[in-house]
């Protein structure tokens, strides 16, 4: 059966940050609430950076536009020109100092000072600052990291941008400083804590469908449905062999992380009465493993058709990766069949044609198709040559 990761969502996946604003509460919200969450302490900005490609361009517009007013001196000047140096806030203020205390003050700042925050910590996370940037990303993180005292019924006392903050910290993550990401008080108090993926496309409550498993019991922040068991990282590719799914617990990994952390081998066939090696996936969630030539081949059959020759290509790239080290016979004859079909595709092949010979190839038919196909398309050249 095709993992569910390739398996279509109604509507396809959700990826606009524009989400349904859910009332301000305290406590667990609905389940049905779309919200996000993190696992450990980021070793850098840019760790969750795949959640940059669901911003709209109207976060690029912002920025912009308050660049151009730092650089007239009309942003900094309009907002400060009233305030006195006891009121001024800093991040490390809000990522250090007691929750209630920074609440109040920003309670009688101007939004233009609250906007001001966000987006200052929208460029430290955005990394451009090079080492500088990713330092103080790091200390803030250990600040906020090293509250205890953060508690449902602390963090329920917060200002709205303060608790945005705070969750962007903890995360790493920029688009909980969005303005059209609204999210109840509720779900980023949720996120903060752990009890909710941090992938906003997900917002599943955690540990999702209830796992016990030894990673999703550890709590801190891990999400089965979306997260790579290794590297915890999420994005939103789908309909791809850049994921492997388990079929035993569900759980997903990378294929560069399983390929890089040795969980794709060759060994005994899992198949009853099977005695031939094969390549296998060995799951760090649950350690069993798993054949990969049929998962390969049930994501091409279900994918393949709606792929352009670039997504092609890459895909290719993956198999033969996969299979790159392949002891078994049948392992290495898509490694060897994936190889040729991306020199022919970068040669120029039509992608359809492509399509037609890998599906071939696990249907086991044989490469007549593809020598008929090659030579109708290399007697179309030379006619296009000779004209």
């Amino acid at each position: 059966m095709l993992p569910p990761r390739q398996q279509p969502r109604p509507g396809g996946l959700q990826t606009s940050l524009s989400l349904v604003v859910s009332p301000d509460a305290c406590g667990s919200p609905n389940p049905q609430e779309r919200g996000s969450t993190s696992d450990q302490a980021r070793d850098s900005p840019s760790e969750s950076a795949s959640s940059r490609e669901t911003w709209p361009t109207s976060d690029a517009l912002m920025a912009k536009k308050l660049e151009k007013e730092k650089e007239n001196g009309y942003a900094e000047h309009s907002v400060v020109r009233n305030m006195s140096n006891s009121d001024k806030i800093s991040l490390r203020d809000i990522a250090r100092e007691r929750v209630d205390v920074i609440a109040d003050r920003m309670r009688n700042l101007p939004d233009e000072y609250l906007e001001k925050f966000k987006y200052e910590l929208r460029v430290i996370l955005e990394g451009s600052g090079g080492a500088q940037h990713r330092n103080e990303f790091q200390f803030l993180q250990r600040l906020v990291n090293s509250r205890g005292e953060l508690t449902d019924g602390i963090l329920c006392l917060t200002h709205r941008t303060q608790l945005e903050i705070l969750v962007a910290i903890k995360t790493g993550i920029q688009a909980f400083l969005h303005p059209s990401v609204s999210l109840s008080q509720a779900s980023l108090i949720d996120i903060f804590l752990y009890k909710r993926c941090r992938n906003i496309a997900c917002g599943s409550v955690l540990p999702a469908e209830e796992c016990s498993c030894e990673i999703c019991s550890k709590k801190n922040g891990f999400c089965n449905l979306c997260m790579c068991v290794i590297c915890n990282k999420f994005d939103f590719e789908v309909n791809t062999c850049r994921w492997i799914g388990c079929d035993l617990c569900s759980h997903w990994t990378h294929t560069d992380c399983a390929i890089s952390n040795g969980q794709i081998g060759t060994g005994p066939s899992v198949k009853v009465g099977a005695s031939s090696a094969e390549t296998l996936f060995r799951c760090h969630a649950c350690s069993r493993t798993s054949e990969l030539l049929g998962w390969v081949k049930d994501v091409f059959q279900h994918c393949a058709p709606s792929w352009d020759a670039e997504a092609f290509v890459r895909e290719l790239d993956f198999v033969r990766r996969i299979f790159q080290r392949s002891e078994d016979a049948r392992g290495r004859k898509l490694y060897w069949k994936c190889e040729e079909l991306v020199e022919k595709l970068k040669g120029g092949v039509a992608d359809p044609m492509a399509c037609k010979v890998i599906l071939s190839f696990f249907q086991g038919k044989p490469d007549i198709l593809f020598i008929v196909l090659t030579s109708f398309y290399t007697i179309c050249d030379w006619a296009v040559v000779d004209n």
